[in-house]
């Protein structure tokens, strides 16, 4: 019986010098999958040089955000995530040392309370020229957002608590059901940071 190369099989001598042959050959379907597989290799290659870009670059702005501490006095009561902090002297600064660079610290002045909170990077176009903390405002409940240091287009932001969402679906559905049409809104306020 001949097998695929018309070699009798068992024929073994034939057999190599057949699959030399045909190794050296191409046919225009084995030229098309070179071509493609080329194609993917190369968009791969991009790809990957464009993520260790892009990690380069957070990584560099990831530093620049709070890299020099700030203070301020929050005349309210806030939270930072699900933590609820009485109205005093904070200080706001990025972890060092840590692998995380966007986890921050609070704590008061008199050092009685500290948190940390993960955050993830903000960008401005225009950068304030204060160092800043924004604040979202809910009737008397206040929800520390952002952090900007003066100057800088990158800030820091604090994800969406999970009672913050909650307030946020409430206050929603209620403007569907409030007939009068006074709509409600999320407010934004703005303290005016010191630099350490």
């Amino acid at each position: 019986m001949l097998s695929r190369y018309g070699v009798a099989e068992g024929d073994t001598s034939l057999l190599g010098a057949v699959l030399v042959q045909s190794i050296g050959r191409r046919s225009p379907k084995t030229d098309k999958g070179d071509y493609m597989e080329g194609k993917v290799i190369k968009r791969l290659t991009m790809l990957s040089l464009v993520s260790m870009f892009t990690l380069c670059a957070a990584a560099a702005s990831a530093n620049a955000q709070l890299s020099i501490p700030i203070r301020a006095k929050i005349p309210f009561d806030f939270s930072v995530g699900d933590k609820k902090l009485p109205a005093g002297q904070y200080t706001f600064s990025r972890l060092s040392g840590f692998s995380d660079t966007r986890t921050i610290s609070v704590s008061s002045e008199e050092g009685i309370t500290r948190l940390f909170q993960s955050t993830f990077e903000a960008q401005v176009l225009t950068p304030k020229n204060d160092s800043t903390l924004v604040f979202h405002k809910y009737g008397d409940q206040y929800f520390l957002e952002q952090i900007w240091s003066g100057g800088a287009p990158e800030g820091t932001q604090v994800p969406e608590s999970r009672s913050e969402r909650t307030i946020r679906r409430q206050l929603a559905q209620t403007q569907q059901n409030n007939m009068s049409g006074k709509v409600m809104k999320v407010e934004t306020v703005d303290i005016v940071a010191g630099l350490f």
